[in-house]
Formats: structure tokens, sequence, C-alpha cells
């Protein structure tokens, strides 16, 4: 039995029974060991290879390192007009937004709180810690009302505790993190990487893929998640040197899991997809070609929207206009 069977079959040994929809959960993050993919010492270089190529006569042209999230990619890959458009918005917090941030603290203080808490404390002792802080986050928490902080706290209590019904306790020998920060550092630092994951449970075996990454998904399903992950997946490789097992969209409000295994094709298919966002993205800084507009269900909350005629048109037709 491998490492991370070993960890994971204390779901059931150690601990209450699990309630149908956390094993069920359980079956689909846990890979079996006879499924799970070896690869070659040298995936980690060859990647880093494959990424620095396309982007190798662009480099030496800017001045400051181009840093890249999935938030980027995802925005100039959907549209490069409301790339340029996130770049000049000024951010701002509002209430909808301080949900899913919570309910992240909440799920990190549950691995390493004891003894445990209830979803009411969890969300308590997560909105004294964020607003003790003192940042951007804590600030508009502690400036809101009474009503408004109380509301926030019933929402992600509700939220947590269907965590709590639909995910399988989380065990310490399954070296479960959260909020695990990835940096990956191309061209001597002219590019830069960084992603953060939610959450992730068990571990590499030598060359053997192991670890699941998991993304708490607090809203519904939307196409660039299973991107955002794959991107995950390039950057766990390049830092640890080993690609995950599995990577896993958990949409908390409905209780249920997406799931896809990690392999050579899939790798090949981010690889290709983050070298062209990237390339595109220093095109754009370096103003050698104007921004295309590309209409996707972005045009729903581009800032530029109401100006952009190709995303009018597409909410238009979105909307039921000129749609059978």
């Amino acid at each position: 039995m491998g490492t991370t069977e070993k960890i994971f079959s204390e779901a059931k040994s150690a601990h209450p029974p699990l309630t149908p929809a956390q094993q069920a959960t359980l079956d689909l993050i846990r890979l079996p060991a006879n499924e799970r993919i070896t690869h070659h010492s040298t995936i980690r270089a060859q990647i880093q290879l494959e990424l620095e190529k396309e982007t190798v006569n662009l480099v030496d042209q800017i001045d400051e390192p181009l840093w890249v999230s999935k938030r980027q990619l995802q925005a100039v890959t959907s549209c490069e007009v409301l790339y340029e458009a996130q770049q000049e918005e000024s951010f701002e917090w509002k209430i909808p937004m301080t949900r899913g941030q919570i309910f992240h603290k909440c799920v990190e203080l549950s691995i390493h709180l004891s003894p445990s808490r209830s979803a009411a404390e969890l969300v308590d002792e997560a909105m004294t810690s964020i607003i003790n802080r003192g940042d951007g986050l804590g600030t508009f928490l502690f400036e809101l009302t009474d009503i408004e902080r109380a509301e926030i706290r019933s929402e992600v209590a509700s939220l947590l505790q269907t965590f709590f019904d639909t995910f399988p306790p989380l065990q310490n020998s399954w070296n479960p993190t959260t909020e695990l920060p990835r940096k990956v550092i191309l061209h001597r630092g002219k590019i830069v990487l960084q992603g953060r994951f939610d959450l992730t449970v068990g571990r590499p075996d030598e060359f053997t893929a192991g670890r699941v990454l998991i993304e708490l998904k607090t809203g519904r399903a939307v196409p660039h998640h299973l991107d955002d992950l794959r991107f995950y997946a390039l950057l766990e490789t390049l830092v640890v040197g080993v690609p995950p097992a599995l990577l896993a969209s958990f949409y908390v409000d409905a209780g249920t899991v997406q799931v896809e295994a990690v392999d050579e094709d899939l790798l090949r298919s981010a690889i290709q997809r983050t070298s062209n966002a990237v390339k595109r993205l220093l095109q754009l800084r370096l103003k050698e070609s104007q921004p295309e507009r590309r209409a996707s269900g972005s045009c729903r909350w581009c800032p530029v929207a109401d100006d952009c005629p190709t995303g009018q048109s597409w909410l238009e037709e979105a909307n039921g206009s000129g749609v059978w």
C-alpha cells in the first residue's frame, strides 16, 4: 500500500462513518495506487525549457518582471481588452466577495485548531483573525455595520456546515495544507508564475504522483476552473518536480466535486495555453499589437462591456434576443 493510500484509509478506520456524500467525495479524490503515474526525473526541466523558449525573444525588452497568475491567464485568454481593463481598474472589496475569503480561513482553522469548533465558532474565529490583521479585507469587515457582519456570519456558517457534511474530515496524516503558495521564476526573474492552492491532500512518493490539488468553490461552476487547475498542475510540477495525481474542484454549495487525472496530455495542454498567454501578455505590454476583443461569459461582468459592440452583441444573444 502506497503512502497516499495509507493516509486516506484512516477515513474509514479511525473516525466515525462517513455520510454518503462524504464517501462519494473521498472515492473521487482518492486515486487507486495502480492508477498513479510515475514520471521521469527530467519532467521539471523539460517543462521549464518549453515555457521559456516561446518568450526568449521578448523578455529582454521588458524592464519590470511580468507577474502571471491564473487571473491574468484567464483574462487574456478570454478577452485581451478585458485583461487591459482589469490592469487599470482599482480594486475595491464588496460584501459578496468576503464570503469566499472567510470560508477559506475557516477551513484553514478547522485543520489546525484543537479542540474542534462548530461551524459558527469557526466563522467567529476567522472573522476576528481577519479583522485583527488590519489589511484591506480586515478594514472592510471592521467598518461594516453589526447587521452586515451578522449576515455574513450566517451565510458563511451555513456554507461551512455544508462543507463539513459533504467533504470527508481532513486528517493530519493526509498531510493537508491550505493556501499553499507556489512561485516559478523564468528567464532569471523576468517572468514569474504564481499561484496559491486552496487545499491539498496527499504527497508524491519519489517520482510517483500522489498529491491532490483541490480548489474550494463557493460560487457556480464555470469552464475556466479546469484551466486554472491545469495551470496549478504546472506550478506544482515546476516547484516540486512531480506533477499532482489529481485536480479537483469542490463546489461547496452543491457538495459535489469535479475531478481530473493529471497525465502527459493534460500537462502538454497546460504548457501550450500558458506559453501562448504569457507571450501575448508580453506583446501587449510592449505594445506590439492591439488587444483583441473576444466575446465570452466574461462579458457579463466586464467593466468595459457597455462600450464594447462585440460584448453587447454577445450579451443580447445570451439573454435571448435572436436565439431560438
